[in-house]
Formats: structure tokens, sequence, C-alpha cells
């Protein structure tokens, strides 16, 4: 059943760690933790015009968050507020309800890497190692507010 989590495609975001490391000239940073597993993961964020135009991330955390902030990394350009809220929203429904893969109807054709944390369903403790990424970045978007 572990298998599953960590199939090749997981297994090769994480490896390849886009965006990891820190931004010098960053605007903002921001730290959370998981608590549940001790996850942990530092964004770096640079805004213009409210919209994203860097982020890097420092994670120190299990496969299946490596590999959703990689994944972050290759695609964040140009999220708001609003189109991050709608991602998160979109990434819940796919990790919580049953038709939720059959139902993604991601923002743009990019996000559709997204479906290879669909295996996440089964285990219900495993989501936020998912979501952790896109939460930290959402909360370091609110002290920019």
């Amino acid at each position: 059943m572990i298998d599953k989590l960590y199939q090749k495609t997981i297994l090769k975001h994480a490896a390849n760690a886009t965006g990891h490391g820190s931004l010098d000239d960053a605007d903002h940073s921001l730290m959370v933790n998981n608590p549940m597993c001790g996850d942990r993961i530092k964004v770096y964020i640079k805004m213009q015009n409210n919209e994203l135009v860097d982020f890097t991330h420092e994670a120190k955390a299990c496969a299946l968050c490596q590999a959703s902030a990689s994944v972050l990394g290759e695609h964040f350009y140009g999220l708001n507020k609003k189109k991050l809220n709608e991602l998160i929203e979109l990434i819940n429904s796919s990790l919580e309800n049953e038709n939720g893969p059959a139902e993604n109807n991601w923002p743009s054709a990019i996000w559709q890497d997204l479906d290879v944390f669909n295996v996440v369903r089964e285990h219900k403790s495993r989501k936020t190692c998912v979501t952790l990424p896109f939460e930290a970045l959402l909360k370091a978007f609110d002290e920019m507010d």
C-alpha cells in the first residue's frame, strides 16, 4: 500500500526539487510545519502587481511534500491569492472526493501534474503532505496583505 504513495512519478518530482533553495531578493518568506508528521517547508516569494513572479522553497519533508513543492515550483508564475485559493479547493476536492480525480477541472493543463497525488485519497493522514506547500504559499500571501 505504501508503494502506491511513492510511485516513480512522485519520486521523480521530489528528486527534481524544482524551485528548491532560498531567494535572496524575496519580498517575504514564511516557514510552516505539519505537526502530524514533522514536514516543514519555508517558502520565499517575490510579487509584482499582486502576482507571484518568483517562488522558491526549502522543504525538510517526506517525498510527497517535496514532490508537491516541486510541482508548485514548476508552475507558480502568475498565481495570485484568488487563483491560489481556487487551486487549493481543487486539490482538496481531488484528494477527498471519490470522484475527485474524474472531475478534476484544473485551471490550466499545467496543473494536471497534480493528478499523480490522487493516490493520497486512500491515506487521509497524508493529505496535508501534499497541500502543505500550497497552504504555506497562501499564508505568505496573507501576510503580505
